[in-house]
């Protein structure tokens, strides 16, 4: 009985060592946390493929927590070769693309307009393709789909927030490996046209339009500019200068854990610029600063840094006022840390980390 007793707890072992050095083999293949575009996978081969390829039969697959969404286009085309989009999902607010980013409404001619979901695509010339909405918004978009092969490798990896961390569901996944024919892709969007969008919870300024806007805070009442809580973080508070359509900004330390915002020195640690501008018929106060000021300080995600700008917007329409958002410049490039998968890999995904 001893040496039975011994025998299993050696095979235990032997089970635990080995699973603990395959764990440790997965996490030292992958980057995990911000970078300036997203870090691939080792091992994951890429394969040249239009990116419209992707949307194709069964379509593009996306997981958020325990949901899922899908995004296909038709067989055939219509006209102006635009090919039907359906898309379908678990949670009526989840989207396959572009969920990354915080937008809810596109603000045209003062009015903000719904952005809901994409309705075409277009094959492009360089390997994009190209997303329409047709509704409300009018957005036209150029996402790139880079297809990678992932067959026999570890599911875990590729299960990641859009900050580019690991989900709850990799753990769930642990050792699994994706079937032959897996595809993931990394999807990198541009707009066609500049943009200005307002996040899915606006924020007050008290201001009715943009002069009083700039007005309001250009005395001794500073603005404080949303950031991302994490270490070395700078909160600013800002203080508006100049007349007319332009002028500066000064940036001060801002107090944290008020009610309303304040300076914590008065000396100040940065400058930038404002400028109003009239965007497709609406007006909006637009910010820039320096390469020294972090965009993460001043309410930018590290995945459109390089595409977006904070911009204090006046819809005219429905609910009026002053609304902080951002002006999507276009031609700029958003990028998204998150993998989408062809059915083949959903498939498996949803087998091992239980998504509905």
């Amino acid at each position: 009985m001893a040496r039975q007793t011994f025998r299993f707890c050696t095979v235990v072992l032997a089970v635990l060592a080995a699973q603990s050095a395959i764990a440790q083999e997965r996490a030292e293949t992958v980057v995990y946390g911000p970078a300036p575009k997203p870090v691939v996978v080792p091992g994951a081969k890429p394969i040249k493929a239009p990116s419209f390829d992707a949307l194709k039969g069964d379509g593009l697959y996306h997981f958020q927590g325990n949901r899922m969404s899908n995004i296909r286009a038709a067989a055939t085309p219509g006209e102006g070769n635009r090919y039907a989009l359906s898309e379908t999902s678990s949670d009526a607010n989840e989207t396959t693309l572009n969920g990354q980013i915080d937008v809810a409404h596109a603000v045209l001619n003062g009015e903000r307009r719904a952005l809901g979901r994409p309705n075409f695509a277009i094959p492009g010339n360089d390997d994009s393709v190209y997303i329409v909405y047709a509704g409300q918004a009018q957005l036209r978009i150029a996402v790139t789909l880079q297809a990678y092969d992932v067959s026999d490798m570890w599911i875990a990896n590729f299960l990641r927030t859009p900050d580019n961390y690991p989900k709850p569901e990799a753990n769930k996944a642990g050792n699994a490996r994706f079937p032959k024919g897996s595809m993931a892709y990394l999807a990198t969007a541009r707009f066609i046209d500049d943009v200005l969008m307002l996040p899915r919870r606006e924020s007050f300024t008290g201001a009715s339009t943009t002069s009083q806007f700039v007005g309001n805070f250009s005395k001794q009442i500073p603005y404080c500019l949303a950031y991302e809580d994490r270490q070395g973080a700078k909160p600013y508070a800002m203080l508006f200068s100049g007349s007319g359509k332009k002028g500066e900004v000064t940036l001060y330390p801002a107090k944290t854990g008020t009610l309303f915002c304040d300076r914590s020195a008065e000396q100040p640690l940065g400058r930038g610029e404002w400028e109003e501008k009239t965007i497709a018929g609406t007006r909006a106060v637009v910010l820039s600063f320096p390469a020294q000021v972090d965009p993460l300080d001043t309410g930018v995600t590290v995945v459109e840094r390089e595409s977006a700008r904070i911009a204090f917007v006046e819809p005219t329409k429905g609910l009026p006022g002053v609304r902080p958002g951002k002006l999507y410049q276009a031609g700029a490039s958003v990028y998204d840390y998150q993998y989408r998968f062809n059915r083949t890999a959903a498939d498996a995904i949803r087998q091992v980390a239980g998504v509905q």
